[in-house]
């Protein structure tokens, strides 16, 4: 039995319900259609009338509140399964009970739409309410949300003792503010184990009952205003929703969940090499095809191991004709789904699973990133495994991917920034057609090959030659080598030796100014770029870095304090060594229109003074203690080492540099900074553009 937290409880699974009787019939709208001209997108929301929110202090209050995550979870699900299918009706939607003003909460229902108007959405959305209403939840779907809650809750539980202080803050909020119990996670963990198999689906369907009792809802459209857009009025609105709930909705039929991701596993190679990194307490582990895998257990997280992994490659190896192919290849295989699962299957058999794995393409690698617990690591490795070697093609959701994409680049570019960033990055690198993706168009979708984009995420990512895995965290080596031999050791291998290609992509050369006019709000934005080519070192880059640093105090005390004429940005600056050697700084000030000329002249004013007279010693001295304090906090992180492998271990960067930050730094001097200010801000390519609000 479980431990009576709550004073005065002797039998927690007959306590309470609570109580979701109808409120009083409201006088407010029933719809309303908001335009906006720079909104970024359209929504849609459906809510039922609010409930008074009451934080119970009991354990069958308690019930009721897991009882809740698992209707959200498994009505997400049904939402998720739309969103992710070949004819979707809405690019993604959620519901749940939310909170709009302090003490009352409602059932609500979110998606967005596209140009076509939003009743396709409606009709969606409606309809899945319908069939909670009328047939109710089923057991193969309680029983995910179940392995997905106790997932969570086992997941915070083991690391409760590694858990960064700020995750608390929110905790503390609620419990002082809204009077919320916090009866620790020892406890939660408890009352999650005892209590979530005893919940049944009937009563989960009842409390669902509850919360749309009352079909006087409110429905709220937001969109931007463009002529091309079909909005109803809000009559129409109105009546739409009501035809939704009208309708006559069929029970859908019971789909089977696989129970793993594999049947059979694939036959694993060998470590054929062992090395001590030394210094850096980690160690590499060469596979029998090639591939190099580097283990540094930590115990920063109890319950948390990071992989990524990393190759040579990427988009810039392609040309203009596969230039929508590459760029989108991961995209397209995430939107797929791998093997014989679809992205809402592949969900659905790894429920109660702590895993992630994605895939990216840059310009000179391929990349991947993953997570798990420990028990989850070779599922981890599994779904990596797939990720990789087994992209589903899948005609439909191909189609349903490029429909998603192309009705959201309708709204984007009527945000006045997203369309300066576009014209800029567009003009800076002379309108080349290699250049960097920024916003993508509705001709690079167009031009997006099915077939020849899996080729080319094939090629890149399914094989194994040049691949080089981190695996940081509390993972024990010996345990995970033989599943690493499994899952990464049966890579394909081709033999060949993937390079880093040079496209010959380069930025606007000389001096340049730009005005964009895009919007109406009375909101301009400068963007300056200083670039050029230098030969790459560890120790200019970190010169660089403090070169932005000591700038950026500048920018914060003269102008946002002094002349109050900005409320952000600042300078922020890098230096490439790949696929060239270059640097670029960019400072971004966001402000009002009278003040961009007085701005830009002040920013040249600061650059002048720091290559003549060389920063402040107090200000060097701030920047350095800022980066000796941040140190201190990112050498306990699993991100940070898995960061710093990758640096050292496949980039070739100096290993003594990151083992002796700290010295680095104090070593840094004024003259220093001076010297690379007159180095990089030499006056040959200087790239301003500004954003006007339209006349």
């Amino acid at each position: 039995m479980i431990e009576q937290h709550f004073a005065g409880i002797k039998n927690p699974a007959k306590e309470r319900e609570r109580n979701y009787s109808a409120p009083k019939p409201r006088t407010v709208p029933e719809a309303m259609v908001c335009t906006d001209k720079e909104a970024a997108r359209t929504s849609l929301q459906i809510m039922f009338p609010s409930m008074e929110k009451r934080n119970g202090h009991t354990l069958g209050d308690y019930r009721n509140f897991i009882k809740r995550s698992l209707i959200q979870q498994m009505f997400g699900h049904r939402l998720s399964d739309l969103a992710q299918s070949s004819n979707p009706p809405f690019p993604y939607a959620f519901a749940g009970v939310e909170g709009w003003m302090h003490g009352y909460e409602s059932f609500s229902l979110f998606t967005t739409f596209g140009g076509s108007g939003p009743e396709k959405a409606i009709n969606a959305v409606t309809a899945e309410v319908i069939k909670a209403r009328k047939f109710g939840f089923n057991e193969s779907e309680l029983e995910l949300a179940r392995k997905e809650v106790m997932s969570s809750m086992e997941k915070t539980h083991n690391e409760m003792k590694t858990t960064e202080s700020g995750n608390y803050v929110e905790e503390y909020i609620r419990a002082f503010l809204e009077g919320e119990d916090f009866p620790g996670t020892e406890n939660e963990y408890k009352y999650h184990k005892d209590l979530l198999p005893g919940i049944t689906v009937q009563e989960l369907n009842n409390m669902f009952m509850g919360w749309v009792a009352n079909m006087n809802t409110f429905s709220l459209i937001t969109a931007p205003e463009k002529s091309d857009m079909k909005l109803p009025s809000e009559a129409e609105l109105m009546d739409m929703v009501k035809k939704g709930f009208a309708q006559d909705i069929a029970k859908t039929e019971e789909k089977k969940v696989a129970s793993s991701m594999m049947t059979t596993k694939p036959t694993a190679g060998k470590v054929t090499a062992t090395t001590k990194e030394d210094g850096l307490d980690a160690t590499t582990y060469t596979l029998s095809n090639g591939v190099k895998v580097t283990i540094r257990h930590t115990d920063f997280k109890s319950d948390e191991i990071l992989m990524t992994g990393v190759k040579k490659g990427g988009t810039n190896a392609y040309g203009v004709v596969d230039r929508s192919n590459a760029h989108f290849a991961t995209d397209l295989v995430e939107s797929m789904g791998i093997g014989d699962f679809t992205p809402s299957d592949l969900e659905k058999v790894n429920a109660g699973k702590d895993i992630k794995f994605g895939t990216a393409m840059e310009e000179t690698s391929v990349k991947v990133n993953g997570s798990s617990t420990i028990k989850d690591l070779e599922s981890m490795l599994q779904l990596a495994y797939l990720t990789l070697t087994q992209p589903r093609k899948d005609a439909g959701l191909f189609n349903a991917y490029k429909e998603k994409q192309m009705m959201q680049l309708k709204f984007i570019m009527s945000n006045p920034q997203a369309a300066f960033f576009d014209t800029t990055i567009k003009t800076m690198y002379n309108n080349n057609p290699l250049a960097r993706m920024v916003i993508p168009k509705q001709a690079d979708y167009d031009n997006l090959n099915m077939d020849r984009a899996l080729e080319i995420y094939k090629n890149e990512l399914g094989c194994a030659d040049g691949y080089h895995f981190f695996l940081v965290g509390n993972i024990n080596a010996e345990t995970a080598l033989p599943l690493i031999e499994t899952y990464l050791g049966s890579l394909p291998a081709k033999n060949t030796t993937p390079k880093v290609s040079d496209n010959g992509v380069r930025p606007y050369a000389g001096k340049k100014e730009l005005k964009v006019h895009k919007g109406s709000d009375k909101k301009s934005m400068i963007l300056a770029i200083y670039t050029g080519e230098v030969p790459f070192s560890e120790d200019l880059a970190l010169k660089t870095s403090a070169l932005s640093e000591v700038l950026n105090i500048k920018v914060i005390e003269n102008m946002r304090e002094k002349m109050g004429a900005i409320y952000g940005g600042g300078f922020n600056a890098s230096l490439s060594k790949e696929p060239y050697s270059h640097y670029s700084i960019q400072l971004a000030l966001p402000c009002g229109p009278e003040n961009v000329d007085k701005l830009i002249a002040a920013a040249k004013e600061e650059i002048k003074n720091i290559k003549a007279n060389g920063p402040e010693a107090k200000d060097v001295e701030k920047v350095k203690s800022q980066w000796r304090e941040k140190h201190l906090t990112d050498v306990k992180e699993n991100k940070f080492w898995a960061g710093k492998l990758e640096g050292v271990l496949f980039w070739g960067r100096d290993k003594n540099r990151m083992l002796k930050y700290q010295e680095t730094v104090d070593k840094l001097t004024p003259a220093e900074i001076k010297q690379t200010a007159n180095l990089l801000f030499d006056g040959k390519n200087e790239f301003i553009s500004i954003l006007y609000p339209e006349s």
